[in-house]
C-alpha cells in the first residue's frame, strides 16, 4: 500500500494539472475572441456606459438661536427659538427653493432645507447663516455652514458647566427614519450615559438633544454624531452667562474627520485678555481643542499663522480618549489660521472669546475645514466684518479666484501661507484654483464674533463603464 501511494498522488497531480491547462486554454481562446474578433466582425470590449440618473441636491442649514425654555420662561425642558438668522445660498443649477424641517416635544431651531432641483446633472447647493441677537441672557452673534446630510459628524466644542448651555441640533433632511448614536467624551475620558444610542430622529423634521441631559459640570466636551438610516445634519449651539451676565452664544460647526493634519482658518483673537477680566472667567481664555479617538497619545505641533506672515509655535500632547484644550496666551488681536500636526489622528477645533458693550462678552467657535476642489460655489450671510481666510497647506503656489457675478478678485496664496480678504456678503461666490486648499469665513463686530468653514463641492455619481 506504501508502495503505490506515491504513484497514485502523482497520476492525480498530472491529471488535475492537464485539466488546468485545458481550461486556461479554453478562457484563453473566448478571451481571444472577445479581444480580436473575426474578419467580418472587429473586436471591441464587451461594457456599457451607464449615466446615473441626476438627483436633487440639499444642505440644511443651523437654524435660529434656541434658548431652554418658551418666551414666558415655562417648560424648560423645550428648546424655543429666539430671532430670526439671515441665510444665503449658492448653486451651479438654475434656483435654490428653501423649506423648513419639523420639530417635535423637544423643540426645534427652525432649520432650513436647501434644495437645488436636478437638471441633465446634479447640481450643487451651498449656504450659510449669521444671527446677532439680544435677548435676555441670550447675547451675541452666531455664524454656521449649511451642511451635506452624513453619517458622521465630530463637533468639537460645548460645555455643561454652571451657567453653560449646550444643545445638539439633529436635523433629518431625508424620507426615513434616522437612528442616531451619540458618543460623548469630556476631560475625564468617556461619557456613559442612557439614552446616548438609538435616538429616532422623523423624516424631514429635528429633535434638539441637550448635553447636560448626558454630562454635567464639565467645561470641555466632544461630541461624535453617527447615524444610520437617514442622513442627519448635526450643530451644536454653545449659549454662556457670567454669573449674571451674558457671556454670548455660537453654533459649533461639524469638523474635518480625524486626521494628522488639521487646520482651523481664521480664527479671531480681539480682546482676549479683557474678555478675562471679573468673575467666573475662566472659560474666556482662547484655547485649541483637541481629541484623539484612537488608543495612542498624540505629540501636537501647532502652527500658528496670521496673513502678514507672522506666527509661532507650539507644542502639546493630548491623551487618547481625553478632550484636552490648549491655552493660546499672550497673541496679539487678529485673525489666525492654525495648522494641528499630530502623530496620529485627532479632531480639532478652537474657541475664542471677546468684550462687547454693556460689559457682557460673546465667544466664537472656529471648526476645523476640509480641503476644496478645483472649483466651489458658496455664499457668506450677510453681517458686519465678514472676511474670507484662505490657508494653503500644499507644496505648490496657488493663484486663486473669488468671482461673483462680472466681480472678479484674483488672490496668490503662495505654499505654506494663509491671505484674508474682504468677503463679499448675500452674493453666491465662485472660487476657482483652490485645489488642496481650505477656507474659513469669519465675523468681527461691535457684536461679537463668529466664524464657519467653507465646504467642498459635494460629491456627485459620475458616469461608469460597466462589463459583463
Amino acid at each position: 500500500m506504501s508502495a503505490s501511494t506515491p504513484a497514485t498522488v502523482r497520476r492525480w497531480v498530472v491529471r488535475g494539472t492537464a485539466t488546468a491547462v485545458a481550461v486556461v486554454v479554453a478562457a484563453g481562446a473566448v478571451t481571444a475572441a472577445h479581444a480580436i474578433g473575426t474578419g467580418s466582425t472587429p473586436g471591441r470590449p464587451a461594457g456599457q456606459t451607464v449615466t446615473p440618473v441626476a438627483a436633487d441636491a440639499q444642505r440644511v442649514c443651523a437654524g435660529n438661536a434656541l434658548r431652554l425654555s418658551d418666551d414666558a420662561g415655562n417648560d424648560a425642558t423645550k428648546a424655543s427659538p429666539v430671532g430670526s438668522a439671515t441665510v444665503a445660498t449658492a448653486t451651479t443649477g438654475d434656483s435654490v427653493e428653501r423649506s423648513d424641517l419639523g420639530g417635535d416635544d423637544s423643540g426645534s431651531s427652525d432649520p432650513r432645507l436647501l434644495t437645488a432641483p436636478a437638471g441633465s446633472t446634479t447640481p450643487q447647493v451651498a449656504g450659510s447663516s449669521y444671527q446677532s441677537v439680544s435677548d435676555g441672557d441670550l447675547v451675541g452673534v452666531g455664524a454656521a455652514s449649511c451642511d451635506d446630510p452624513a453619517q458622521s459628524t465630530w463637533l468639537v466644542g460645548g460645555s455643561t458647566e454652571t451657567g453653560r448651555t449646550s444643545l445638539i441640533t439633529l436635523s433629518n433632511p431625508t424620507d426615513v427614519n434616522a437612528t442616531v448614536d451619540l458618543a460623548i467624551y469630556d476631560g475625564s475620558g468617556t461619557v456613559s450615559a442612557p439614552g446616548t444610542t438609538g435616538i429616532v430622529v422623523a423624516p424631514r423634521s429635528q429633535k434638539v438633544v441637550p448635553l447636560s441631559g448626558f454630562v454635567s459640570d464639565q467645561g470641555s466636551t466632544v461630541v461624535h454624531v453617527e447615524s444610520s438610516g437617514g442622513q442627519i445634519v448635526a450643530h451644536m449651539q454653545e449659549t454662556v452667562v457670567r454669573t449674571l451676565t451674558p457671556g454670548g452664544f455660537d453654533i459649533v460647526s461639524g469638523g474635518a474627520a480625524p486626521s494628522t493634519s488639521q487646520i482651523i482658518p481664521g480664527v479671531v483673537l480681539e480682546g482676549a485678555d479683557a474678555a478675562q477680566r471679573g468673575d467666573d472667567t475662566a472659560d474666556a481664555a482662547p484655547v485649541v481643542r483637541l481629541f484623539v479617538p484612537g488608543a495612542a497619545a498624540a505629540r501636537v505641533t501647532l502652527g500658528i499663522t496670521t496673513a502678514d506672515g507672522g506666527g509661532s509655535t507650539v507644542n502639546a500632547t493630548a491623551e487618547p480618549g481625553i478632550v484636552t484644550d490648549v491655552t493660546l496666551d499672550d497673541f496679539p488681536d487678529g485673525r489666525y489660521s492654525l495648522t494641528i500636526s499630530s502623530t496620529v489622528p485627532v479632531v480639532a477645533g478652537a474657541r475664542t472669546t471677546t468684550p462687547t458693550q454693556d460689559d457682557a462678552t460673546d465667544l466664537g467657535w472656529f471648526a476645523s475645514a476640509e480641503p476644496l476642489g478645483d472649483d466651489v460655489v458658496t455664499a457668506v450671510a450677510p453681517g458686519d466684518g465678514a472676511e474670507l481666510t484662505l490657508v494653503n497647506p500644499t507644496r505648490t503656489d496657488a493663484d486663486v479666484t473669488i468671482s461673483s457675478g462680472d466681480e472678479e478678485r484674483k488672490v496668490s496664496v503662495v505654499s505654506g501661507a494663509t491671505v484674508t480678504v474682504p468677503a463679499p456678503t448675500a452674493k453666491q461666490l465662485t472660487i476657482t484654483g483652490a485645489a488642496g486648499l481650505v477656507a474659513g469665513v469669519t465675523y468681527q463686530n461691535d457684536d461679537g464674533i463668529a466664524g464657519f468653514p467653507i465646504r467642498p463641492s459635494t460629491a456627485v455619481s459620475t458616469p461608469v463603464r460597466v462589463y459583463p
